[in-house]
């Protein structure tokens, strides 16, 4: 997760239109396995859902939430996310 996002910072990776919008819609939300698997399923394909499928799969099992992961899921779609 942590990888994605300095790749993204550093321009090394750009997120496909798709997954911006895709990004911008999960940001909306409050971070739960849930609403994750849920904004899974209307995933583009591409590397945003390859490392949020993952932690979809922890935030399920795990309780209560890994606040670590959970803040990772928030900055990597903050940052994605397109600005308002």
């Amino acid at each position: 997760m942590t990888a994605l996002l300095t790749q993204y910072t550093t321009r090394a990776w750009e997120p496909t239109p798709a997954e911006h919008e895709f990004a911008e819609d999960l940001a909306r939300a409050q971070t739960s396995a849930a609403w994750l698997r849920s904004g899974l399923r209307e995933a583009p394909a591409g590397r945003l859902a390859d490392v949020l499928i993952p932690a979809a799969a922890v935030l399920e099992r795990e309780s209560p939430l890994p606040e670590d992961l959970v803040l990772a899921v928030r900055r990597l779609l903050d940052a994605v996310a397109p600005p308002p």
